[in-house]
């Protein structure tokens, strides 16, 4: 799959060619200006941003993410990217990442996590009460995290009384498709669109966050029943109230997530480069054979030489007979001359 992004990035973006940026906004929207590619690498760019200097309200710094949007045929696709390097104040380098796409006007980048959550369906209760409830939840949380004493959060905690009634559902280990403006979550049942949801997202930092948010259903999927498990309903939602700092946190988690896996990616194309040493092959029967056959041949030169020696030997009989034999003659010899 990752081959496949590759090529797409190697054939529609070129060096000398014109592309959009999409940054997201603190505090929502995105701003959108267009760049010129001055160098392209597999799934590296390094662009030059239009504007000598961008606009107040808008920030681009290393471990941003952002979109990428090319034209194909008279229509927009767009993929994401990380920036992870800044060449003076015009010039970006980007890691691209996932596959183009037909454009989608979100608010934010997007990207599927597994999270702890808890979520609770709201029926039809008033739109002031939900924000006065979510307001509540949302500053004993902050506090935790304000330097503020525990038996100061813990007289906060006692006095807050729920302004709407909330029956929380644990998700353990949901897979969710998170961003700044919402998330696809699954649910166990399906939810009608402009129905409220308060949610409890789970960001595993340092130290470990809680967001409280409230959400409004825009979208609802048709029930999928995977082989293992209960039937589940992709459900799209859109963050109705959610504090920025909160918004803030769901980017930073979002960008080191990325890095992460950005990182991890590079090291197995590192592996995969490297040449692969594995064992060898088991040799095959004549390879085995061969060798076989030539120490049986050295045996049997060996066992041939060693038998033509001893009957050289028992032909010219012991050396010791044939020096008693010698001795005798000379005895002989010795006893005629005298």
């Amino acid at each position: 799959m990752q081959e496949d992004y590759y090529a797409a990035y190697r054939e529609h973006l070129r060096k000398g060619m014109r592309v959009e940026f999409g940054i997201p906004l603190l505090g929502g929207g995105v701003f959108r200006d267009w760049a010129i590619i001055v160098e392209a690498q597999t799934d590296e760019l390094l662009a030059q941003i239009s504007r000598d200097v961008l606009p107040a309200n808008v920030r681009v710094d290393v471990g941003f993410i952002l979109d990428v949007s090319i034209w194909i045929k008279k229509e927009v696709y767009t993929c994401s990217g990380i920036v992870i390097e800044r060449l003076g104040g015009r010039v970006l380098r980007i890691r691209l990442f996932g596959a183009f796409t037909l454009r989608e006007r979100r608010q934010f980048f997007r990207l599927e996590l597994h999270l702890r959550l808890r979520y609770a369906l709201l029926s039809n209760p008033s739109k002031r009460d939900v924000e006065k409830d979510w307001e509540q939840r949302r500053d004993l949380e902050h506090m935790k995290f304000q330097g503020y004493d525990q038996v100061v959060i813990a007289a906060q905690q006692a006095r807050y009384l729920p302004s709407v009634a909330l029956e929380w559902r644990d998700i353990l280990r949901a897979e969710v498709n998170l961003g700044g403006g919402g998330l696809l979550i699954r649910l166990p049942q399906p939810v009608a669109p402009e129905k409220l949801l308060c949610l409890e997202i789970h960001l595993p930092l340092q130290p470990p966050r809680l967001i409280q948010a409230v959400a409004e259903v825009i979208h609802l999927m048709a029930p999928k029943a995977p082989q293992n498990g209960a039937p589940y309903y992709g459900t799209g939602v859109r963050f109705v109230f959610l504090d920025e700092r909160d918004r803030d946190l769901i980017f930073r988690h979002i960008s080191v997530t990325q890095i992460a896996l950005l990182r991890k990616a590079a090291e197995l194309r590192g592996m995969e480069a490297a040449e692969p040493v594995g064992e060898p092959e088991p040799p095959n029967w004549r390879q085995r054979l061969l060798p076989r056959m030539l120490w049986a041949l050295l045996f049997l030169v060996l066992a041939g030489l060693v038998v033509k020696g001893l009957l050289l030997y028992q032909k010219a009989g012991s050396p010791n007979e044939i020096g008693k034999t010698y001795e005798r003659a000379i005895r002989e010899y010795r006893h005629e001359e005298k």
